[in-house]
């Protein structure tokens, strides 16, 4: 008993050690992020609103009135049912803005980067513990035989170790949106049904009720939540069926129906963004056309293998179907039968495998950033490779020792020989993708863009947006709230610019929405201001040209 515990506190203690190395890490890159994806620019917005963005032409915009959409004011704090109608209007359910939305009303009248990254850590951090639980629960029997126990704090702390390090999940947390809430949800769903079919508890209170809650809160958190719990759901109904537990099998479905159907009584804009929101519409058009899944999953595959894996997934998947044929042609020639996955893993497999597919279909292709919507099963892959490798290398081991070699699977050396030789490999391969740069959301080339703006925040600045999509002045907020004040300024207005400021100023910095009329616009300026003669870029960030005139 004392030295279980003895091997427990050592265990947690290693599991500690690796996750304050890990969030290290994520505060290293976290104070290297300079700039903003649009979509974390409208993070802020619809989450903290108070009047809305309202752009007059040829008027010039105080700096509060953007800022105060960004930031919650100190008599706005805590107005969730504010948060929930801003979402409905768009097609994102509200769960993860509640939580922003808290975030930033514990800090009135803060903009920061660190908001948004803070909330995250919070997710990867319960992420952390709930994949070294899942990965330790799916390899442990009930029994809790030495055995099991040995191998499943090592496939915890592997899956763990290759999970956290590597450039999709750093990413993840980088990118302030719901996807590593969503990630958190997933994994606790799967630690449920894990947890279930080991300990065979199914009691409402520490199995149906929590599972409903889960469904609930994952559902409000992403819609992609659903796609996930609906193949995990589908292989453990089978698994009930299997085993004859019908009374189980209906309390499982009565309470993610459950939770399913307060969910959307709670908010019921869920049913019109899925079906028809311009996202939904697009995912089942994009689902129900059968010639683009190759392409497709060739592609989110290529995201895994890049960003997870460092181009070596073919050589993790070559591996195993060597060691996978040599342990059949052992087993075959000692008449042994081989149990290939065990119903934890298998259920897995079938759940990871099911979101993998659909998502790939219906997600939008954005490149390296659309590694967020398979963000949630990057851990449970990482493991089930993990488990192949060592599950199969084991029972080589115990099969045909080396020569000379007596394998012993409580041998204290084995056991460190094979943690140093995992920790080198995963840790090289996640060590060299990160050094190769493949850390994406941090936008550093906007560092000298800000520094260039805090520099000259006191010049006279001149929006010059389309009346087309005005809103996308916002992707410029982190820009513009540096000013006091801007020139707002229609490119379809071609007449004459009168503004006293503007026509005395000895330096303008302009910004030109990228569509046909940007040189009119330009010109426009040095026709009204004849201390003006010159122009150059200074930047360029989405549909925005930054110019400097003199």
């Amino acid at each position: 008993m004392k030295e279980a515990l003895k091997n427990n506190l050592k265990f947690g203690l290693v599991m500690g050690v690796l996750l304050f190395l890990q969030i290290g890490c994520l505060f290293y890159y976290g104070s290297r992020k300079a700039g903003f994806h649009e979509d974390e620019l409208y993070t802020y917005y619809s989450t903290n609103k108070t009047a809305g963005l309202s752009v007059t032409d040829r008027q010039w915009m105080e700096k509060d009135a953007l800022r105060n959409d960004f930031v919650v004011l100190s008599g706005e704090k805590f107005r969730y049912d504010v948060v929930k109608q801003m979402q409905s209007w768009d097609v994102h359910p509200p769960v993860y803005y509640y939580i922003f939305h808290t975030a930033c009303s514990l800090f009135p009248d803060v903009f920061s980067k660190w908001l948004g990254i803070g909330v995250n850590l919070i997710a990867y951090v319960v992420s952390y513990l709930l994949l070294a639980y899942g990965a330790y629960t799916a390899v442990t029997s009930r029994e809790q035989n030495e055995k099991c126990r040995k191998k499943g704090k090592l496939l915890a702390f592997f899956s763990c170790l290759a999970w956290g390090f590597c450039p999709a999940v750093i990413s993840g947390v980088m990118f302030i949106r719901m996807y590593q809430w969503l990630t958190l949800f997933i994994l606790l769903c799967m630690d449920l049904h894990l947890r279930a079919v080991k300990w065979q508890d199914y009691r409402i209170k520490s199995f149906f009720l929590p599972l409903g809650a889960t469904v609930f809160l994952g559902f409000l958190t992403q819609y992609y939540y659903i796609i996930f719990h609906f193949f995990l759901g589908a292989g453990f109904c089978f698994y009930l069926l299997k085993n004859k537990k019908i009374r189980q099998l209906f309390g499982y479905v009565a309470s993610c129906a459950a939770g399913l159907s307060l969910a959307i009584c709670y908010y019921p804009a869920s049913l019109s963004h899925i079906f028809r929101g311009y996202r939904g519409t697009e995912a089942v058009s994009e689902f129900s056309n059968a010639s683009n899944t190759w392409d497709r999953l060739k592609f989110f595959g290529g995201l895994f293998d890049d960003y997870v894996t460092n181009g070596t997934l073919s050589w993790w998947l070559l591996g195993i179907c060597l060691l996978a044929v040599t342990v059949w042609f052992l087993k075959k020639k000692r008449g042994r039968k081989w149990e290939v996955l065990n119903e934890s893993t298998g259920l897995l497999l079938f759940a990871g495998a099911g979101y993998f597919f659909t998502v790939s279909k219906t997600a939008l292709i954005l490149g390296e950033t659309s590694n967020r919507y398979q963000l949630p099963v990057y851990g449970i892959f990482l493991f089930l490779i993990l488990y192949a490798v060592l599950g199969l290398a084991e029972e080589i081991f115990t099969l045909t020792p080396f020569v000379g070699i007596k394998y012993k699977e409580d041998n204290k050396w084995t056991v460190r020989g094979v943690v140093a030789a995992g920790s080198i490999i995963i840790l090289l391969m996640n060590g060299l993708a990160l050094k190769g740069g493949k850390v994406f959301f941090l936008y550093e080339e906007e560092r000298e863009v800000m520094e260039y703006v805090k520099a000259h925040r006191n010049d006279a600045v001149v929006v010059f947006y389309n009346d087309a999509s005005a809103d996308h002045i916002w992707w410029l907020s982190d820009e513009l709230m540096e000013y006091d004040k801007f020139y707002m300024a229609s490119q379809g207005n071609q007449e004459e610019i009168k503004d006293k400021e503007i026509r005395k100023s000895n330096r303008l910095l302009v910004y030109v929405a990228d569509y046909e009329k940007k040189e009119e616009c330009l010109k426009k300026l040095l026709e009204a201001n004849t201390h003006l003669t010159t122009y150059e870029v200074i930047a360029q960030k989405g549909l925005w040209t930054l110019y400097e005139m003199q």
